[in-house]
């Protein structure tokens, strides 16, 4: 990959839109989808978002013309609605891939916040579109940051401040995108046990004694993995727990 950094607008196929400025990339998409066919891998890119969404309404912060923040639209309609999670995994374990090929060591905080030495340096939002026992579409939204030098937001960091070199941001756009087609080609060939197991592998603080807390209470557990509908799985001295995602809140002194 080239490591100097371009920010000229351009069409990567006809299969993606880039706009100057967007206020939230996965609304984009899903609105778009609503009225216009698109094929699988359809994908529209900013690098101005303006409202960009995560997970629990969180907005993510991403200086303009510095990272990465698009949506991809995909069409898993292999899949058993019950395993919609395996798309999460694999979504996740493509953007480990791609911060590995660029030399830093990723990890998965659940569900889909992605970590690198403690602090965030990736989210994904995804938006499925079930209809009856068959998916319709999901709207897989990514901001990954890569050239940012200062955040406002505590804990979070970019490539950049990992490894102090920049990237140019459409050639890490098709990269990303051709790996997270291998990912899903493998859920779609039925790998997704192996999966899975990678996605176990690489989720952060697993099985590291932390401070985790419920509601107004707070344990100890360590996390183990995840159930097969996505939920945490944490060993606790009360045995092994299963949490949802507005269940629990993470320990935030690892940050430093």
């Amino acid at each position: 990959m080239n490591d100097n950094i371009s920010h000229n607008a351009s069409q990567i196929s006809n299969n993606t839109i880039y706009l100057p400025s967007c206020h939230s990339t996965n609304t984009y998409a899903s609105d778009w989808i609503k009225d216009n066919e698109v094929t699988n891998g359809w994908t529209v890119y900013t690098f101005d978002q303006t409202k960009g969404r995560g997970q629990q309404g969180n907005v993510w912060e991403s200086e303009p013309n510095k990272n990465l923040t698009f949506s991809m639209v995909l069409k898993p309609d292999f899949l058993n609605p019950k395993d919609q999670f395996s798309l999460n995994m694999a979504v996740s374990l493509a953007i480990i891939q791609f911060l590995a090929d660029l030399g830093l060591k990723a990890e998965i905080k659940w569900p889909n916040d992605i970590y690198v030495n403690n602090r965030k340096i990736a989210g994904i939002l995804i938006e499925n579109q079930l209809l009856g026992n068959v998916f319709k579409a999901a709207v897989v939204g990514i901001g990954l940051n890569m050239n940012q030098k200062e955040f406002k937001t505590h804990g979070a960091t970019s490539v950049f401040l990992q490894n102090e070199k920049e990237f140019d941001l459409v050639q890490s756009l098709s990269y990303i995108q051709t790996i997270l087609f291998r990912y899903v080609e493998r859920l779609r060939t039925g790998e997704i046990a192996l999966i899975k197991k990678e996605y176990h592998s690489k989720l952060y603080l697993r099985n590291k004694p932390s401070v985790f807390k419920c509601g107004d209470d707070s344990f100890v557990g360590s996390i183990k993995g995840v159930g097969e509908s996505g939920m945490l799985q944490i060993q606790t001295e009360n045995g092994l727990l299963s949490f949802g995602l507005k269940e629990i809140k993470f320990p935030t002194n690892y940050f430093n």
